[in-house]
């Protein structure tokens, strides 16, 4: 109720709230976040804008890859130069605002300055921390799990690739692909806890972390990793080998659209909606069409979910804050800056801005209309988020799930599944208690 009425009274905004960033005088802005060349030109766009509508505000650019750029932040953190504005995960935010580097906005929501009233209730309560129940993230598109696929391709085999597939369903599609084209197929990235999660959503849990530790079971890991060993054995799932011979990161050089052999390519990618535009350009260079859909899964529209697919935040390093909260509030709320961004983080959460820009932006960008309808159809086709992560997800990620994976994916792996599912609940329970 609390977070309700706060919402609620940022609907007007009092002249006392505003802040005039013609006000600040000179000064540059740092804004940081991971992405790819889209995401890079059209930040760059958008924040170009804002220089124009105010000359004395310039902008310090940090683009970088997603591994690289929690290792800089990182280390930014550590020497309190973070920069002012910086994109945030839904899988970290927290753990961030345990560490005092995040701006606390909720003063900035309940004076007016920034103006949430146009966001869903249940999107602005993803950014709230659950240490204070104050929000310290603001959604910058809304997402969802999305698998990208060669379009040409299977309908070149005639294959038609269902709506909330099966694990099943997914398997006999990707032996008759490699059968008959030699194409593979790629099952996420080593050190992020997505598919698990909605593997353990597939199976009836709400969330895949506790505060005390994981919900899924042993044996529930193993029927994961049992998946994951029989694709590599019958040779149509990327290995560990594999995988390390291609870039999962770059979504240019990503095998679902790069690679002049079949043996590198994928027929699918494991992604989310808002990095379909980045994908489809690539394909077009390629000559390829793709398509969306779910990501495989049994029980599809139970694993399914919305969620922001990023998050703007203000950090507690900024010597500006005022000027930064109208910046957020400008990325946010502006029919312009969101023209210009093209959706390309998402479905803008601003339900009056994704309406202004959607004749627009789909005439330079023609999968908004395919992403929102996808997202209508996730709208119908799934259950409520998971809710933020705690702390310590992040470290479960990198010490736990990464070498789990390689494991599963090593056709010489020494581990047996029903072994790999007791290292992973009792790793992460392990990282839990110590965190």
């Amino acid at each position: 109720m609390a977070l309700s009425l706060l919402v609620c009274s940022s609907a007007v905004v009092s002249a006392e709230a505003a802040f005039d960033p013609a006000s600040a005088g000179d000064v540059a802005v740092g804004f940081a976040w991971w992405g790819n060349q889209v995401r890079d030109e059209v930040t760059k766009a958008a924040l170009d804008h804002f220089t124009e509508l105010y000359p004395n505000v310039t902008f310090n650019l940090n683009a970088q890859t997603w591994n690289d750029y929690w290792a800089q932040m990182t280390s930014f953190s550590s020497s309190d130069t973070l920069p002012d504005l910086m994109q945030q995960d839904y899988a970290y935010f927290e753990q961030w605002v345990e560490a005092g580097d995040l701006l606390d906005l909720t003063p900035y929501i309940e004076s007016g300055a920034l103006d949430l009233s146009k966001l869903p209730e249940s999107i602005v309560e993803t950014g709230v921390s659950a240490t204070d129940g104050h929000v310290y993230a603001v959604c910058a598109g809304m997402n969802a799990p999305a698998f990208s696929y060669n379009k040409t391709l299977t309908d070149e085999l005639g294959i038609e690739v269902p709506d909330n597939m099966s694990w099943d369903q997914f398997v006999e599609i990707s032996r008759k692909i490699y059968e008959e084209a030699g194409v593979g197929a790629i099952f996420h990235n080593f050190n992020s806890e997505n598919p698990i999660t909605f593997y353990a959503r597939g199976l009836g849990h709400e969330a895949l972390f506790e505060a005390e530790g994981v919900t899924v079971s042993a044996e529930e890991m193993e029927g994961y990793y049992q998946r994951l060993m029989d694709g590599v054995q019958e040779g149509w799932l990327f290995s560990t080998e594999k995988c390390a011979s291609v870039d999962m990161a770059t979504i240019s050089q990503h095998p679902l659209v790069y690679g002049a052999d079949p043996s590198v390519r994928s027929w699918c990618a494991f992604a989310f909606s808002n990095q379909y535009l980045a994908f489809c350009d690539a394909a077009e260079a390629d000559g390829i069409e793709l398509g969306i859909t779910s990501w495989p899964e049994d029980n599809a529209a139970t694993a399914n979910y919305l969620k922001p697919s990023q998050f703007f935040s203000i950090t507690t390093d900024t010597q500006n804050p005022d000027l930064a909260v109208a910046i957020l509030n400008y990325m946010i709320n502006d029919v312009d800056a969101n023209t210009l961004l093209r959706a390309e983080r998402g479905i803008p959460a601003n339900s009056d801005v994704a309406a202004a820009i959607a004749d627009t932006v789909s005439q330079t960008d023609k999968t908004y209309p395919i992403i929102v309808n996808y997202l209508d159809f996730v709208a119908d086709n799934s259950t409520a988020i998971f809710p933020p992560l705690p702390s310590y997800a992040g470290t479960v990620n990198t010490d736990v799930i990464e070498a789990l994976s390689s494991e599963a994916l090593d056709p010489n792996t020494s581990y047996t599944a029903a072994e790999l599912g007791e290292e992973f609940v009792d790793g992460s329970n392990s990282v839990a208690e110590n965190f």
